[in-house]
């Protein structure tokens, strides 16, 4: 038996970023997901609900099924993050796309910052990696 009874077939995810107006540069300007809300935490509620010590904000692009709940921190918490093996925790976000080479002419293009090359790690699965403006680790997979 399940003890949590999900609404819906996706879950939502939350990434911290330092300054929301560059994140939705990239987020909706670079990769064209749709904002669909914006929400305003405050000090109160957050720390009622455990989530944060202070107010923060956050602009919800829709990825397809999942909500990338976009968040900038009143309190300015420090940079995190890092490559697979740098430590436990989560480490980067999957975009499933048509092309994979594609998907890198254009990020390169736009002067997003590439963590490598198109590689196959599968026969016909293709992989790249790129970061946001703050660093955070992000992939698209499919074919190349």
């Amino acid at each position: 038996m399940s003890l949590i009874k999900m609404a819906k077939e996706s879950i939502d995810i939350g990434i911290v970023v330092k300054d929301l107006d560059v994140a939705e540069k990239f987020y909706g300007g670079i990769l064209g997901l749709p904002i669909v809300r914006e929400v305003e935490i405050t000090a109160d509620k957050a720390s009622r609900a455990g989530c944060a010590s202070g107010r923060f904000q956050f602009k919800a692009f829709q990825a397809g099924e999942v909500q990338l709940k976009v968040v900038q921190a009143d309190s300015n918490p420090p940079a995190g993050g890092g490559i697979v093996d740098a430590s436990t925790g989560y480490r980067y976000l999957t975009f499933t796309v048509e092309s994979v080479q594609e998907a890198h002419d254009a990020l390169a293009a736009a002067g997003v910052k590439m963590m490598g090359e198109v590689t196959e790690v599968v026969p016909g699965r293709f992989i790249i990696f790129f970061q946001d403006p703050d660093g955070n680790m992000l992939e698209c997979v499919g074919p190349r």
